[in-house]
């Protein structure tokens, strides 16, 4: 019985390279599972702002009090959005890269997770991309967790309708008036 092409194929190295990187650019070209955006961002594309949203929702569920509101109900993807709007231009790049990367399908796999994008995963799937991030032994990515953690734990916590959550009362507004009064 002659032997088939895909026989021939597969028992060659250049064959072996060219079948795996056929099955893995599904993989890499798959979509970010998009959230309503709001209108104007200034930082985040829609799809950047999707992968923010689920890193926020995952991060603080574990970080914020309990009846604390979510970071979903404080739109912490839009604050993240307004803060970063002023970044230089390479660190913008940077950032951007390090969001495509963190929920690319691909490098998941290649990680030992699954084969979808960290916003197509289910819950428990996140927080374990999430942990694979925090204990990687690639700085790259141990530093992009923190940051993305960081500024998630900082625009959360500095929420005015996080305050009460938290025991804070909220800036003593009698003592900041007094000061910018002395200032005049």
């Amino acid at each position: 019985m002659p032997e088939t092409r895909r026989g021939v194929l597969k028992k060659t190295l250049g064959g072996a390279a060219l079948l795996a990187a056929a099955g893995a650019v599904p993989l890499a070209l798959r979509k970010t599972k998009l959230r309503e955006a709001p209108a104007g961002l200034k930082f985040f594309t829609a799809a950047e702002y999707s992968i923010w949203a689920a890193v926020a929702d995952r991060i603080l569920v574990e970080e914020k009090p309990s009846g604390a509101p979510t970071a979903a109900q404080l739109d912490l993807a839009a604050k993240a959005d307004a803060f970063l709007a002023p970044l230089p231009e390479a660190d913008r790049k940077d950032l951007k890269q390090l969001l495509a990367l963190f929920d690319n399908a691909l490098f998941s796999l290649v990680q030992g997770g699954p084969p979808r994008t960290f916003t197509g995963m289910s819950p428990e799937e996140q927080d374990a991309h999430l942990r694979r991030w925090e204990t990687s032994r690639l700085a790259i990515q141990r530093t992009g967790y923190q940051a993305m953690k960081r500024l998630c734990c900082a625009l959360y916590f500095s929420a005015p309708a996080a305050y009460a959550s938290v025991g804070y009362p909220g800036p003593p507004y009698e003592l900041v008036k007094s000061v910018l009064g002395a200032r005049r």
